[in-house]
């Protein structure tokens, strides 16, 4: 069952849910608006090899540029500690859809997840797009599990900066 913001609001006050930082009008009727931080991490090279480290270039903008026709890694601003029987879908808002970024299938977050979340964003576009740094740019809907779970432990809990692939690491 997704999880209105009264639930949300009720998880948040009794300590269950953390959204650190977060203002009000974030928490959305039924998800909660997270916001782009100052990072990006794009590939470097000129080929993968799916299963070894890529190498990114990390950079830090107040205005972060997604170049045109470019796969990006992103971040939230907001460090989120899920309890272990909530999960969540990550969505981008429908302004930035709208204009044609595009998130890559890649948002559930697992049960008793902390730490900030990672998206991978495609710019569709033949121009660069520029979003201020802090701005809404994803959602994240809550799903209520029908039993808590044992947790996610896995390699990218407690992520605090845009992070890379670790499929090196399986």
């Amino acid at each position: 069952m997704v999880l209105s913001n009264h639930c949300i609001r009720e998880l948040m006050e009794a300590g269950k849910l953390v959204i650190d930082p977060i203002e009000d009008k974030q928490i959305q009727p039924a998800s909660i608006d997270l916001k782009i931080a100052d990072e990006i991490l794009i590939v470097k090279g000129s080929e993968i090899n799916f299963g070894e480290e890529p190498e990114y270039e990390r950079i830090k903008q107040d205005v972060i540029t997604l170049p045109p026709k470019t796969h990006v890694l992103v971040r939230t601003s907001e460090r989120i500690e899920l309890p272990n029987d909530v999960g969540g879908i990550m969505k981008l808002r429908s302004s930035l859809s709208r204009v044609g970024v595009i998130l890559n299938n890649a948002g559930w977050v697992d049960p008793g997840f902390k730490g900030t979340l990672t998206l991978s964003v495609f710019n569709s576009n033949d121009i660069p797009v520029k979003i201020k740094a802090g701005t809404r740019f994803s959602q994240l809907i809550l799903l209520g599990l029908s039993k808590e779970s044992d947790g996610y432990s896995g390699k990218y809990a407690d992520q605090k900066e845009t992070t890379g692939s670790k499929a090196h690491l399986d």
